[in-house]
């Protein structure tokens, strides 16, 4: 296989692995605190064995990108628990929106035609997504979906400073998240149940192993363009799962915003990285 061919493949099957947490999250009866602590424990050692090492690399911008992976993850597994899958993950997708705004109010960039369209097109999906969430009673859910999106965002700008890498951050992330294993010994939810243990293991192991091949296809010299498009297996699997195995059926107004939400994604990264190539 050719070697481009293989990092698509690994950054597919990273999404495909982390598209189970929606799933499994809802299967755990636990807090989304203890889920948290307790997945990260078993990524910290699988993303340290392919490290091989288990030190941090502490500069300013792997705590940044840190603290954006942990509270990302509390956010995601809280609104999984309190709204649909598929509009837990869809709103978190709206993230280059986040993107985009903090370009405008901090950087003082002025929004292109395509960045503005983006926002206010987005902006409708989420709308009809929340609109979802106030027949269903997910409302909570949603706005903590749509907060994971600005901590999202974050880990992507993170990753844009020079002393900041994705698998050194994401290892730091994992490693503080492991604190919270301090407060499973006081959540009523957790039993000797062998079953709920399994599956939570299982989100440790998705989780890390997404994180490894999502580096390793990233080293492979597939480009942000193409890794962006093929993240979209993610969004699209993760409330397929909860449709199959719980019968979480999502709902028109989601199903409606999620589309739009997206394919406008997909269509802003690939005029935007048209733009981008045209001007270099």
């Amino acid at each position: 296989m050719q070697p481009k061919k293989r990092a698509i493949l690994q950054i597919a099957l990273a999404c495909a692995l982390w598209s189970f947490s929606g799933l499994l999250s809802k299967k755990v009866p636990w807090s989304a605190i203890s889920i948290v602590g307790f997945r990260s424990i078993i990524a910290v050692i699988l993303v340290g064995i392919s490290r091989r090492s288990f030190r941090p690399k502490l500069t300013k911008g792997n705590w940044i990108g840190a603290g954006a992976v942990l509270t990302t993850a509390v956010l995601f597994i809280f609104a999984n628990k309190l709204t649909s899958a598929a509009n837990a993950i869809v709103l978190q997708y709206a993230m280059p929106i986040f993107v985009i705004l903090y370009s405008v109010l901090f950087r003082h960039k002025r929004p292109s035609r395509l960045e503005l369209g983006t926002v206010l097109a987005a902006g409708a999906g989420i709308v009809l997504c929340f609109a979802q969430g106030l027949q269903g009673g997910g409302m909570l859910g949603d706005l903590l979906s749509l907060t994971s999106a600005v901590t999202y965002s974050v880990m992507f700008l993170a990753g844009q400073r020079d002393d900041c890498d994705a698998l050194s951050y994401t290892f730091l992330g994992a490693l503080i998240g492991c604190a919270l294993l301090l407060f499973m010994p006081f959540d009523p939810a957790i039993r000797a149940n062998p079953l709920e243990w399994l599956m939570a293991g299982l989100m440790g192991v998705c989780l890390g192993l997404g994180y490894i091949f999502f580096s390793a296809g990233m080293r492979g010299g597939v480009s942000p363009l193409s890794a962006a498009i093929v993240a979209n297996v993610e969004p699209i699997l993760n409330p397929t799962w909860c449709f199959l195995f719980l019968g979480e059926w999502p709902g028109l107004l989601t199903l409606s915003g999620a589309a739009i939400v997206l394919v406008v994604v997909f269509v802003y990264t690939l005029l935007s990285s048209r733009t981008e190539a045209r001007t270099a």
